[in-house]
């Protein structure tokens, strides 16, 4: 593993640090991208995106805490980010209910630019991801594939390369997300189908992470989530579904023009 890609007297550069960073500018500059094709406030959404950061690395940080060491829940341990320990869907969690204000306050359509996220974000998975594997963290069980890595604080032997399955999967959702924005009917479409799909990765994805606990039901608190985000998903797509506010391709059904003219 390369953990430290440039050491100088001064200061290091991290792998996980600067490809978390590159992701979210790569994420961040789509998003944008997406938002000016689709006539919305770049700037504000800009502003949004550069807050959400904090909030989204906050969340991180908590749910970690929480999840595998509830007893350092403590003010200075919060703030230990060189010890390392982020959680993906902390930050999922808490940049959404920030956005969902955020945007309610800047009279911004919601479901329009939550799309625009929907695009941008499976980019940045894919490079943060790789700042796992370079760092050597979020590592697999062991296995005898050809493709097993070996990792230094996973002991001897060879692992699943977990953190290049979720940057594969973040690739494949991009992707899926170009074939699927031609196609969708209703903002907001978008981006549950982006989170839907990356639940569904991530779910099968955490039976080979080795360092996550189990929680209910032999299921790790990551896929208790997953299943969560699918369910929410599916929720909201129908709740969508209902108003026409959300439209963007017209209804396809036919009119009975005879009977509104009684």
């Amino acid at each position: 593993m390369y953990p430290i890609l440039l050491s100088t007297p001064w200061f290091n550069i991290y792998a996980y640090g600067l490809l978390i960073a590159a992701g979210y500018t790569l994420g961040t500059i789509w998003i944008l991208h997406e938002a000016k094709k689709d006539a919305l406030n770049t700037e504000a959404i800009f502003d949004m995106l550069i807050i959400q950061l904090i909030v989204g690395i906050c969340g991180s940080r908590l749910l970690f805490l929480l999840e595998y060491t509830p007893d350092k829940l403590t003010f200075s341990d919060f703030f230990a980010f060189e010890q390392g320990g982020l959680t993906f869907y902390g930050a999922v969690i808490s940049s959404f209910i920030f956005d969902l204000l955020y945007l309610k306050v800047r009279k911004l359509p919601f479901w329009r630019v939550m799309d625009c996220i929907g695009f941008g974000l499976p980019l940045g998975i894919m490079l943060a991801r790789l700042g796992c594997f370079f760092n050597g963290c979020c590592y697999g069980t062991a296995c005898n594939y050809p493709w097993g890595v070996e990792f230094t604080h996973a002991g001897p032997g060879l692992h699943h390369p977990t953190q290049l399955y979720e940057s594969a999967s973040g690739l494949l959702i991009f992707i899926a997300m170009q074939w699927f924005k031609p196609l969708r009917r209703n903002y907001g479409e978008a981006f549950l189908a982006s989170m839907s799909l990356y639940g569904l990765f991530r779910f099968f994805i955490e039976f080979f992470r080795a360092e996550n606990p189990q929680v209910f039901m032999g299921l790790k608190l990551s896929q208790l989530i997953a299943i969560g985000a699918i369910f929410f998903s599916g929720i909201a797509w129908r709740l969508i579904i209902k108003q026409h506010k959300h439209r963007i391709m017209p209804d396809t059904a036919t009119v009975n023009l005879e009977q509104n003219q009684e």
